[in-house]
């Protein structure tokens, strides 16, 4: 049998039966593809508007024209990360055996938490500058947005993987 990387990482079969409700699953059933959706274009959004930004951050060529864009874009961006979160705790307590017992989804957790601690670390610190019009970002900022950028495709990345899994043929 062959050993998956990140089985190590799996959440314990007792503790996601433990928070298994069935009552909650027949209650989503109906809904349960809406909300589906909803997590995909909120995190379809949300994950485009951060690369806009990350990248604008990295291009010389934005240098100064990057804060009006950026104004427009830090509310949809919370707001769409809001949803994504919400819609993701649901979708995980919707069914959590099946979908906690994939090799990927803790990989992904731990993802999300650094992605977060970086966008902590850059709002309070960095992307301030940025929003203000100042025209190079810092070492740290483009430091902070290739952190972001590479954390957060980790997570899409992640997330696929969890919903399909590597075909086998891989995995030798």
């Amino acid at each position: 049998m062959i050993s998956h990387p990140f089985a190590f990482m799996r959440l314990p079969y007792a503790l996601l039966t433990a928070m298994d409700s069935r009552m909650l699953h027949f209650w989503l059933q109906p809904v349960h593809y809406l909300i589906r959706i909803v997590h995909i274009i909120s995190m379809a959004l949300f994950f485009g508007m951060d690369m806009l930004f990350d990248f604008g951050i990295l291009s010389r060529r934005m240098a100064g024209k990057l804060a009006p864009a950026a104004q427009l874009m830090v509310q949809p961006l919370h707001i769409n990360l809001a949803i994504a979160m919400v819609t993701g705790v649901i979708l995980f307590f919707y069914d959590p055996v099946h979908i906690g017992s994939r090799a990927y989804l803790t990989p992904k957790l731990l993802l999300i938490t650094l992605a977060m601690l970086n966008a902590w670390w850059c709002h309070r610190s960095v992307y301030l500058s940025v929003l203000r019009g100042c025209n190079t970002p810092s070492l740290h900022g483009r430091i902070g947005a290739c952190l972001s950028l590479c954390l957060w495709t980790g997570v899409m990345v992640m997330s696929c993987l969890n919903s399909e899994g590597v075909p086998k043929v891989f995995l030798r």
